[in-house]
């Protein structure tokens, strides 16, 4: 129970280290005497550097919370039969494309209309125009560390966990709805689509593959195209 006790801590404060990274920086502005409507205006700039910083935090507890309890997240979760390593590359880019594709051309409008037509607390295209204006510190955050650091805590130590525990459903249900509630930044319907979206399949084809191979090059696929579309907006 100590080991499900870690993984329940890490995935509840995965979403806290981007409420604490924004904290931060609207400290930061604070601090430097800025007015409140430039704090607003300035913290939708910084949403990239509110990306990264929290990617380190998540990557930061995770290594030193997982040590205590013999969990090598470079190791474990990435052991393959040589002979399936070439299917999973090529099905987890395959995967990431048709995701990248539904994403952008169909959930994105979808998005943006249920925001418009139900409401949300992130105003509908902004988290799309903001990821696009630091174009560094998003591809560090999103194409660098979020494919690592999210699959390493979600279908990695959260899934193998949670197999032990509670049986493959409600480990896909768990897992993919910690993953969703990661993505508040995007607003409430962006954490609906993430985790129905990506923490579904991922974690569905990473108990099919029993390794990590397959969801993290999708991952990265995904995260890549995304980057790309964003940065060309």
């Amino acid at each position: 129970m100590g080991t499900v006790k870690v993984v329940w801590r890490n995935l509840i404060l995965a979403p806290i280290w981007f409420l604490i990274a924004l904290i931060s920086i609207i400290s930061y502005f604070i601090i430097q005497g800025m007015d409140e409507s430039d704090i607003s205006e300035q913290i939708i700039t910084k949403i990239p550097v509110i990306l990264l910083i929290a990617q380190l935090l998540m990557l930061i507890y995770l290594l030193i919370s997982t040590r205590k309890i013999g969990f090598d997240v470079v190791k474990d979760g990435w052991k393959a039969e040589k002979r399936k390593i070439p299917i999973d590359i090529i099905g987890g880019i395959v995967t990431g494309v048709i995701l990248a594709i539904t994403y952008i051309y169909y959930l994105s409008p979808l998005q943006q209309f249920l925001q418009h037509r139900f409401g949300d607390y992130v105003p509908a295209g902004e988290t799309m125009t903001s990821l696009g204006m630091h174009s560094m510190a998003f591809f560090i955050a999103n194409v660098l560390l979020a494919p690592f650091v999210e699959e390493s805590l979600y279908r990695n130590f959260a899934m193998r966990e949670f197999l032990k525990q509670y049986g493959p459903v409600q480990s896909i249900v768990l897992t993919s709805v910690m993953f969703g509630l990661m993505h508040w930044l995007g607003g409430f319907w962006y954490i609906i689509l993430t985790g129905l979206l990506v923490g579904v399949p991922l974690a569905m084809i990473t108990i099919q593959r029993g390794n990590l191979i397959w969801a993290f090059t999708a991952h990265v696929v995904l995260n890549s195209i995304e980057f790309s579309h964003i940065s060309s907006l």
